[in-house]
């Protein structure tokens, strides 16, 4: 089986996802397939590798995957949307005790955390004034005519660190806005019902 055959079977088995996490996990295989290319590996022991696209489908749907069901054949499988389920007089109740659930989940553990997470980074970008050491010095200089090498040196060591934490900062920034933001997303979807 090569790439293009294996990524069709995929696309066909995989119809009852949603298109998001379909697309998702088709670019996931795609990226295997141009990993291995770059290697000089063939398609087909790349898709050896990678397992047949019935049992990692069977795997990604779990229990949405039912091969026993009468007119299975993936070609016609009904797609993400055909499959939601059919709403139900108790959504209102199954609301409130999730928003209840999710209030209590955020009051306890993840707005602390997140707090924690957040002044971390606060931490390390107070740190990254340690730039301004330099200007410590030249105004320490300047009006106050005093000037000793070892402030210069020193001045000039907390100029290099504090420009190495500007760079965490900048990383840890991206690192825990990303975490936030799919914490965030997992709330709605919570409160949806997609999970």
């Amino acid at each position: 089986m090569n790439k293009q055959q294996f990524m069709q079977a995929m696309e066909v088995h995989l119809r009852p996802m949603d298109p998001l996490e379909r697309a998702e996990l088709l670019a996931d295989y795609d990226q295997h397939f141009e990993m291995g290319l770059r290697e000089g590996r063939p398609e087909e022991e790349i898709a050896r590798e990678l397992g047949h696209p019935v049992e990692i489908a069977k795997e990604a749907l779990g229990d949405r995957y039912d091969a026993q069901t009468p007119g299975s054949d993936p070609f016609y499988a009904p797609t993400f949307e055909e499959m939601r389920p059919q709403q139900r007089g108790n959504r209102a109740a199954r609301n409130f005790f999730t928003a209840i659930g999710l209030f209590f989940l955020n009051i306890i553990l993840a707005i602390p955390l997140g707090l924690t997470l957040w002044s971390v980074w606060l931490t390390i970008a107070s740190l990254s004034l340690l730039v301004l050491a330099p200007v410590a010095a030249a105004v320490d200089f300047l009006y106050l005519d005093h000037f000793e090498y070892s402030e210069l040196f020193v001045s000039i060591g907390l100029f290099g660190i504090g420009i190495l934490f500007a760079i965490a900062t900048k990383s840890v920034f991206k690192a825990f806005k990303l975490i936030t933001l799919q914490y965030i997303r997992w709330n709605q979807k919570t409160m949806k019902g997609d999970i």
